[in-house]
């Protein structure tokens, strides 16, 4: 996460996107972490909690610098996208209510001017904004479970995995090799 705290700082963001020079979501291994949480899940039996709640910090990086890759295209709803890149961290600490209203429902962009209903539910940006926003919801889900033993969370990671996979596919993938890593 320290992408992000660089991001905060001033000029982070700007300098971020001007050093790197990958183009999108590295979508392959989006999905193979979705969906080894799935089968997880799926199985019953769920193993080391730890580990699965830091893949979803891992989903929610990747997302966070697809999300990042893109701002460079200047799409129109950049500070929509910005909003949740910055807000990831502190999406991490919320209750599952606070998630879903501030950031399912939309009340934080609403808050700021911004209303979700005018970005394309499965245009690049609300996709990337979702590949941040439903991983952080399953780490949500994932840490009350480690608390709780309610099988129920469970479920509800799969639901939250399923949709952002589905919105996925809406987004370009990354290169196997980053233009900074030549």
């Amino acid at each position: 996460m320290k992408i992000i705290k660089f991001i905060k700082n001033g000029m982070g963001l700007c300098l971020f996107l001007a050093a790197f020079n990958a183009s999108a979501l590295d979508v392959q291994s989006f999905n193979k972490i979705a969906n080894d949480t799935i089968k997880q899940m799926n199985s019953g039996v769920v193993g080391d909690i730890d580990t699965l709640i830091a893949m979803q910090e891992q989903l929610m990086i990747l997302g966070m610098e697809g999300g990042i890759d893109y701002l460079q295209e200047g799409p129109k709803d950049a500070r929509a996208l910005i909003l949740v890149i910055e807000n990831a961290e502190e999406m991490k600490k919320l209750s599952l209510d606070e998630i879903e209203d501030l950031w399912h429902a939309g009340s934080y962009l609403r808050s700021k001017g911004i209303d979700p209903e005018n970005i394309d539910h499965f245009g690049p940006t609300m996709s990337l904004m979702d590949s941040v926003i439903h991983p952080a919801t399953s780490y949500l889900l994932i840490k009350e479970y480690k608390k709780t033993g309610d099988a129920d969370l469970l479920a509800r990671v799969k639901g939250e995995l399923f949709e952002v996979l589905e919105h996925i596919k809406h987004v370009k993938d990354k290169p196997a090799q980053l233009a900074l890593d030549q």
